[in-house]
C-alpha cells in the first residue's frame, strides 16, 4: 500500500482546499454580513501545510473548521491593518498549526515534558483548585454513563462536583478507596438506577449542574432549543441602536510604531474562566491589545485550563462580591474597548456588571465599547440558561455519538480534546475583531455572542469524511482506535495523551510536533521552568517596507493576582510566589 493519507479516488481533497472552502462558506454567509471592503481581501488569507490528508482521528472535520474561523479572524486583522497603518499583508494558516490551535491546552510543555495532567502543573495550579476537581473520585463524576432507559447521559462536575455528587446521593471523597475500575463501576451502578428524563430534569433544573442525554443529530435538530438555534449564524453581532458614540478614530488610539498589531493600544477585560471565552482574549492578545484577566482567589478554577486561559494577560484579583472590588471594576472599565463575559447568564448581571450595565457605564464617553458573550447553547430558545462545557455541546448535539461509532462502539464519546472551545473561542474573536473594525467606521457600542452547541452545528454541517478517508484515518491510528471509551473524559483523554497521540498519528512526534508551533515563555510564576505554548497560527507576511505583523504574546501566563489591577501592568508586590512542588493525585 502507498501512503496512507493519499487516497487516489480523492486525490484532489486536500486539508487546505477544505479549509478554503470553509473560510469562503463561513466569509460569504449573509448572518455574519462581512463588510464587502473586507471581503475584498479575502485572497489574502492563504491556507497552506505539509499534511493534505485527513489525520485526526474523528470523522469531523476539526482542522479544516479551526483553520476557517481563524481565517476570518485573519481577514478582519488585516482589514483593521490597512486602514489603521495602509498596510497590506496576507496571513498564512498552517492547517495542522490550526487544528492544534483548537487542542493546545493539552499540549503545553515544561522542561521535555508533556504539562497536561502532570505533577508540575497540578503543583503549579492547585492553590485555585477549591472544588478539589483533580481528585480522581471526584473526577470521574464528570463522564458518559448509561442511564436505566438505556440512554447515554453526559455529566460535568463543572468546577466543583459537590452538588452532583450530591445529586447521585454519594459521599463526598473516596472514602471506600476505591480503584480507577472501582469507581467507574459505582457511578454506572447509580446511573443505571435513574431514568435519562430523570436525571435531565436533576441536572439542569434543580442541582443547575450541567448534563445532557446524548442525542443523536436529527433527534437534537427536533428538540425545541434545536429548532431556535439551527439558523444561529458562527457569532450574533448586534449594533446597540441607543448608543451613538462617534467614530472611533485609529489616530487616536496610541501605539508602538516597532510593533504594529491590528489591536495595540485598545483594553480588553476578560472575565471568563476555562476555555473558550478566555481563548477570545487570548486570540486578541496575539493581535496586540492589552487584555486583564479579572479572576478572584476565591473563585475556583480548572486546573487543566488555568494555565491556558492567562496567556498573554494581565492577571488580576479582584473579589466583585465586595463594594471595594467593584469599584475597581467601574473604574477599569472606563478605559475598556473590549469587555468579555464568558460566565453562565446572568451572573455578572448579579453583580452589576452585566450587558446593558456595562454598556450604560460607557455611554456618555466618545468611544462606545463591545461586550462579548459566551455561552454553551446558545442565545435563543428555552435552553439559554443551562449550564453547559464543551463535553455536553458535543455530546447534545450528536457529535458524541458519531464519534463513539467512528471508535467502534456503540456509545457517546466526548471529542478528543477541547475543539468546540477553541472553535468557539476564535468565533468570538472574529466577533470582536468584526465589531472593532465597524466601530472604527460607523461609531456606537455593539453586542457579541458566540455559543459551543452553534459552533458545533457548523462543523457538523460540513459532513464527515468519506468511509474511505475515514478507514485511512483509522488506519493512522491503529493504537488508538477500539481504544478509547465512552468513560475517558477530558483528563483521561490528557493523561493516557489520547489526544497528543491522535495528533502525530502515523506521523512521528519530531515531523507533527514542530518547533515552530511553540512559543517558550517563562514559567517562574508558576514557579516552572521554561514552559513551551502552541502559538497563533496566524502568521501574517511582510516586505521590505513594512515587516510581518506579530503574534507572539508579549507576557506569558501569569497567575490570577500576579499582577495589580491597572491598565499600566505592574507585578502584585502582595502576591503569594508559588513554589516548586510535585502533587500525587488521590
Amino acid at each position: 500500500m502507498g501512503d496512507p493519507g493519499i487516497l487516489p479516488e480523492k486525490a484532489s481533497f486536500s486539508l487546505q482546499t477544505e479549509a478554503s472552502s470553509i473560510f469562503e462558506s463561513i466569509l460569504r454567509d449573509p448572518r455574519i454580513d462581512v463588510p464587502e471592503e473586507v471581503q475584498a481581501l479575502s485572497d489574502n488569507v492563504r491556507f497552506v501545510g505539509e499534511e493534505t490528508q485527513p489525520f485526526y482521528p474523528t470523522p469531523y472535520k476539526a482542522a479544516e473548521s479551526q483553520a476557517g474561523i481563524l481565517g476570518l479572524v485573519a481577514l478582519f486583522a488585516l482589514a483593521i491593518a490597512k486602514d489603521r497603518y495602509g498596510i497590506v499583508q496576507e496571513c498564512h494558516i498552517d492547517v495542522e498549526h490550526a487544528l492544534l490551535n483548537g487542542l493546545g491546552a493539552l499540549f503545553a510543555r515544561s522542561e521535555g515534558e508533556w504539562l497536561s495532567g502532570s505533577a508540575k502543573m497540578m503543583g503549579a495550579v492547585q492553590r485555585w483548585d477549591h472544588g478539589r476537581t483533580r481528585e480522581l473520585y471526584r473526577q470521574l463524576a464528570t463522564n458518559i454513563y448509561k442511564t436505566k432507559d438505556g440512554r447515554w447521559y453526559s455529566l460535568h462536575g463543572n468546577m466543583d462536583p459537590t452538588p452532583l455528587l450530591k445529586m447521585l446521593n454519594v459521599p463526598q471523597h473516596n472514602e471506600k478507596d476505591l480503584s480507577w475500575s472501582g469507581i467507574l463501576d459505582m457511578y454506572a451502578g447509580i446511573i443505571g438506577d435513574i431514568d435519562s428524563e430523570t436525571l435531565d430534569n436533576w441536572s439542569n433544573n434543580v442541582y443547575r449542574t450541567p448534563g445532557t442525554v446524548c442525542m443523536e443529530k436529527e433527534e437534537f435538530e427536533a428538540t425545541p432549543h434545536g429548532q431556535a438555534i439551527k439558523h444561529e449564524p458562527y457569532y450574533n453581532l448586534l449594533s446597540q441602536p441607543y448608543y451613538t458614540q462617534p467614530k472611533v478614530f485609529w489616530d487616536s488610539i496610541p501605539f508602538s510604531p516597532t510593533d504594529r498589531r491590528p489591536l495595540s493600544g485598545l483594553k480588553v477585560l476578560d472575565l471568563a474562566r476555562a476555555i473558550a471565552a478566555p481563548s477570545i482574549g487570548r486570540v486578541c492578545a496575539a493581535l496586540g491589545a492589552t487584555v486583564m484577566r479579572i479572576s478572584c482567589s476565591t473563585n475556583t478554577e480548572l486546573p487543566i485550563t488555568l494555565i491556558d486561559g492567562c496567556i498573554g494577560k494581565t492577571s488580576v484579583d479582584l473579589n466583585l462580591k465586595t463594594f471595594e472590588g467593584r469599584k475597581k471594576l467601574l473604574e477599569l472599565i472606563q478605559d475598556a474597548d473590549v469587555f468579555i463575559d464568558g460566565y453562565r447568564p446572568a451572573v455578572l448581571e448579579h453583580l452589576g456588571f452585566g450587558r446593558d450595565a456595562v454598556l450604560g457605564l460607557v455611554s456618555k464617553r466618545d468611544r462606545g465599547i463591545v461586550y462579548c458573550q459566551e455561552n454553551c447553547y446558545g442565545w435563543r430558545g428555552p435552553w439559554v440558561i443551562r449550564p453547559g462545557w464543551a463535553q455536553i455541546a458535543d455530546t447534545a448535539c450528536g457529535i458524541g455519538l458519531g464519534i463513539g461509532r467512528f471508535n467502534g462502539f456503540d456509545e457517546a464519546h466526548i471529542f478528543p480534546g477541547p475543539n468546540a472551545d477553541y472553535l468557539t473561542g476564535h468565533a468570538g474573536a472574529a466577533a470582536v475583531l468584526h465589531a472593532i473594525y465597524l466601530r472604527s467606521r460607523r461609531g456606537g457600542s455593539y453586542v457579541t455572542q458566540c455559543s459551543l452547541l452553534v459552533s458545533n452545528l457548523h462543523m457538523q454541517s460540513y459532513g464527515t469524511y468519506t468511509e474511505d478517508q475515514q478507514k485511512v484515518m483509522k488506519e493512522r491510528n491503529k493504537d488508538l482506535i477500539g481504544h478509547m471509551r465512552h468513560y475517558d473524559e477530558i483528563v483521561s483523554h490528557g493523561k493516557n495523551r489520547h489526544v497528543v497521540r491522535g495528533f502525530i498519528a502515523d506521523r512521528g512526534l519530531e515531523k507533527a510536533i514542530k518547533e515552530k508551533f511553540y512559543q517558550t515563555v517563562d514559567g517562574r510564576p508558576w514557579g516552572l521552568g521554561d514552559v513551551e505554548l502552541v502559538k497563533s497560527a496566524l502568521v501574517f507576511q511582510g516586505d521590505n517596507q513594512n515587516p510581518a505583523m506579530r503574534t507572539d504574546w508579549t507576557v506569558g501566563p501569569c497567575p490570577p493576582g500576579y499582577h495589580e489591577p491597572d491598565w499600566e501592568r505592574k507585578l502584585n508586590p502582595l502576591f503569594e510566589p508559588i513554589q516548586p512542588a510535585g502533587h500525587v493525585q488521590s
